[in-house]
């Protein structure tokens, strides 16, 4: 994943590379107008991430989850995918 800049009109030029960016590559596009930073398009499964991370329920279990004594290795937490 990487982090690019462009300018509104090329962005509305390029369209379609744009967007196949963001699908295929998880680019994040900051999207410039008149010189400065306005808007960013990202996936879908990084916006669902950010909300997510904004949801007090959610924030309240990573604490939790920081806070207990309860340690899982990563075969627990991974199962058969796990490898080193």
């Amino acid at each position: 994943m990487t982090t690019k800049t462009i300018d509104a009109s090329t962005m509305r030029k390029n369209q379609s590379e744009v967007l196949d960016s963001v699908r295929d590559d998880k680019d994040i596009i900051l999207v410039r107008r008149h010189g400065h930073v306005e808007s960013a398009l990202v996936d879908i499964d990084t916006l669902e991430d950010l909300l997510a991370v904004q949801d007090p329920k959610y924030l309240k279990s990573i604490a939790e989850a920081r806070s207990s004594k309860e340690w899982y290795s990563p075969e627990e937490v991974f199962g058969d995918i796990w490898t080193d």
